[in-house]
């Protein structure tokens, strides 16, 4: 035999807390932020920051991009040789000091037409 089914009361809704943001003003002038004329910073992706590592004449190990990018050691390498190497046409260079990590250059610019 099966259980006869209970009529379970439901707890009434907890209303929600309202919150209002309001817009930041410029002290200056009165006018929210996005509609003052002032130029907003380009923000660099991470794929820049590898070339410009990798452009600077000491070069950079997988271990520098790893801890200036927050990728894995994998998706570094990939980056390097993928996204680099074969997508924008920089010639990537290695060199393994005596006893030291693995350094990777740029030799040369990418293809005007990037």
């Amino acid at each position: 035999m099966s259980k006869p089914k209970t009529n379970k009361t439901k707890k009434p809704p907890v209303p929600k807390a309202k919150t209002t943001l309001k817009k930041a003003k410029c002290v200056e002038d009165g006018k929210p932020p996005e509609e003052q004329n002032v130029p907003k910073p380009a923000k660099e992706s991470k794929l820049d920051l590898v070339v410009k590592m990798l452009r600077r004449p000491e070069g950079a190990t997988v271990d520098d991009l790893v801890v200036a990018t927050g990728w894995q050691k994998h998706t570094v390498r990939a980056c390097i040789s993928h996204a680099l190497a074969k997508k924008r046409g920089y010639q990537i260079v290695s060199d393994k000091p005596q006893g030291g990590k693995r350094v990777y250059k740029i030799a040369e610019a990418a293809p005007s037409d990037h």
